[in-house]
């Protein structure tokens, strides 16, 4: 396999120390572009599948706050992307299909669904990645059924994404070894914020949390990282993601703007909340993780995971009093 040949190669330069001092940056970033192109294209393959009937829940599927969260959860966990489903229900909100209110439990509920791409990489799924590719590159070539085709783009997604994570994977392991990394990851730990405020920042440059945080899984699977670092990395990655939200709503109407904010203020205060507590949260992952035992990957999933749904439990109850807040704001700068 090609991953084999990598690994050969990678192998045979560390013995001659070239990646003490040089690392292929240029694979790194084919990597990521690779895995970012999969996202993308799984998102897009799935949207085509049904988009009028996500459009039709999105807009109809909303008389009551929980009925939305798991409305936006179930088409986030569908299109791969809470990036996606928030950028869809600001474009519904500027046309007057769905008013503010309505779109909070949708917003909501994204963020639980964005979860699940942490989920597939979690599952160590990367010595697929060559057969997805194959099945889903032969069949979008000889195949013209429409299901099969759109299996195809499904399978050739999932390769495209699982292939690009394990080629920055080899080559991450290369910074690893860097005196200037370790130093780096010295100050994270010293100062969680600075991890935090990574996080958010890397994510607002690629726009996608999803990669960040596969990133963040593949550097603590190698050991490069510490559970302490990547924990307020995962947090500050929910807060760079808002920045899709925002870029869409730039050309909206007031209400899509005030979806666009509740999704930044929703991800602040979890954050907020989440690096208040972080060392008690620390100790009751390190405790989880010593009573079941799973992958570095997994756990920093089910991480991610537990953030959007503590936060979603914490907001829920005052959500309310949000819009009024946010409504008030707005009215002021009117």
């Amino acid at each position: 396999a090609a991953s084999d040949v990598y690994k050969r190669q990678f192998l045979k330069y560390e013995k001659g120390g070239f990646f003490m001092n040089h690392v292929s940056w240029t694979s790194i970033l084919i990597g990521l572009a690779l895995f970012l192109f999969g996202i993308d294209y799984l998102s897009l393959s799935l949207q085509e599948l049904s988009p009028t009937r996500l459009k039709n829940l999105l807009a109809k599927c909303t008389s009551s706050t929980f009925k939305a969260i798991l409305i936006g959860c179930f088409i986030t966990c569908i299109i791969q992307s809470s990036s996606a489903t928030t950028a869809l229900t600001v474009s519904l909100i500027n046309a007057n299909l769905m008013t503010f209110s309505q779109s909070i439990g949708i917003i909501m509920g994204a963020n639980i669904g964005t979860t699940i791409t942490a989920f597939i990489v979690g599952f160590d799924l990367f010595q697929y990645a060559s057969f997805f590719l194959i099945i889903g590159a032969f069949c979008l070539l000889f195949s013209n059924h429409p299901k099969i085709k759109g299996l195809a783009q499904i399978l050739f997604g999932l390769g495209c994404l699982f292939y690009g994570l394990e080629l920055m994977s080899m080559h991450l392991e290369a910074i690893t070894k860097l005196p200037e990394f370790m130093k780096l990851v010295t100050l994270f730990t010293n100062h969680p914020i600075l991890a935090m405020l990574g996080g958010a920042i890397t994510t607002a440059l690629i726009q996608s949390s999803s990669a960040v945080i596969a990133i963040v899984q593949q550097m603590y699977h190698l050991k490069a990282i510490s559970l302490y670092v990547s924990i307020p990395y995962i947090f500050g990655c929910n807060i760079g993601t808002t920045i899709t939200a925002f870029l869409s709503a730039l050309k909206t109407n007031s209400s899509a703007k005030k979806a666009a904010f509740f999704h930044f203020l929703f991800n602040v205060i979890g954050t907020t909340f989440f690096m208040i507590f972080l060392t008690p949260f620390y100790h009751l992952f390190l405790t989880f993780h010593f009573y079941i035992p799973i992958s570095p990957r997994l756990q920093l999933a089910f991480i991610h995971g537990f953030f959007n749904i503590v936060t979603t439990l914490l907001i829920f109850p005052f959500y309310k009093h949000i819009i009024a807040l946010i409504e008030s704001c707005f009215k002021k700068n009117c």
